[in-house]
């Protein structure tokens, strides 16, 4: 799979898998799997069954509403397309890859589609034992930011269906909202060579963005001092204070939709980015 294995302190190696030729349907066989540092097997986790979000179940902060059930079946909290258990899924197409956690766990974003196509991100414990869900996981590996002898789970929070809101959203340990930042960017800019900027309502896809540009990164960063850095469909890398608070919005070369891609932090505190596939460092 397209998927970059984790490594925990204590050695032990993390990676997705899926049942072969299951594909990316509501029927999928798809584990989280631990290794020991020699390889040899130490536990796997079946990503089937762990939530029971589906069909019916109402979700009073979701703009995209209720996920409708079946004409055919009526069992509640269901995969509408399957009447099972929501069957969480490891596709190919995903760049998420699994986050070894401070406490010795893994968490790891897993593709639905019943979800209005946000997925979820699971938390299993270090034996592998599921701990919970957030209702958003597609495509997304989070940055962890460790403080007061805790931690942070930092993501992106986009929702598709209704083209937004679109969050970065800082998660407790235990999956809790502790904030969020949302983009409200509704131009799309461009660089010229000589390094003026011209903006429009209008995107070089020929749509409007009211509710804001989505965010278009794999993996956001974060520093020691709890800033959080990541690039947006609208051109932006954003420095997000503690808190939800911007702290810098700096335009690399274009709007337009991109690659999921990573920002990444060096250890002088530098700032990787790419944008139309160019690669802009920011920093001293």
């Amino acid at each position: 799979m397209n998927v970059t294995p984790a490594i925990s302190r204590d050695g032990t190696i993390f990676t997705a898998s899926t049942a072969d030729l299951a594909g990316s349907s509501g029927a999928g066989y798809a584990y989280i799997v631990a290794l020991n540092p020699d390889l040899s097997f130490k536990w796997g986790t079946s990503l089937r069954g762990l939530v029971n979000d589906g069909c019916g179940v109402h979700r009073p902060d979701s703009p995209e509403g209720d996920a409708r059930c079946s004409t055919t079946f009526s069992a509640i909290g269901v995969d509408p397309t399957t009447n099972m258990p929501p069957a969480l899924n490891v596709i190919d197409a995903s760049s998420s890859s699994p986050v070894a956690l401070p406490d010795g766990g893994v968490i790891y974003g897993a593709f639905d589609a019943y979800n209005f196509v946000r997925g979820h991100m699971v938390k299993l414990d270090k034996d592998g034992h599921f701990v919970g869900a957030y209702p958003f996981g597609w495509d997304t590996t989070p940055a962890i930011y460790e403080h007061d002898h805790t931690y942070s789970i930092v993501l992106k929070d986009n929702h598709y269906f209704t083209e937004g809101p679109f969050y970065i959203s800082q998660l407790s340990s235990e999956l809790q909202v502790e904030w969020q930042f949302q983009n409200t960017s509704t131009q799309a800019c461009v660089r010229h060579p000589d390094g003026t900027l011209e903006c429009s309502d209008t995107g070089p896809d020929g749509e409007e963005h009211p509710n804001g540009f989505e965010w278009c990164v794999n993996a956001p960063a974060v520093d020691a001092r709890g800033n959080v850095y990541a690039n947006a469909e609208d051109g932006f890398v954003y420095q997000i204070g503690q808190g939800g608070v911007l702290k810098t919005q700096t335009f690399l070369n274009t709007a337009l939709g991109a690659a999921y891609t990573p920002i990444s932090l060096d250890p002088s505190g530098r700032v990787f980015a790419l944008n139309n596939g160019e690669l802009t460092v920011l920093g001293r």
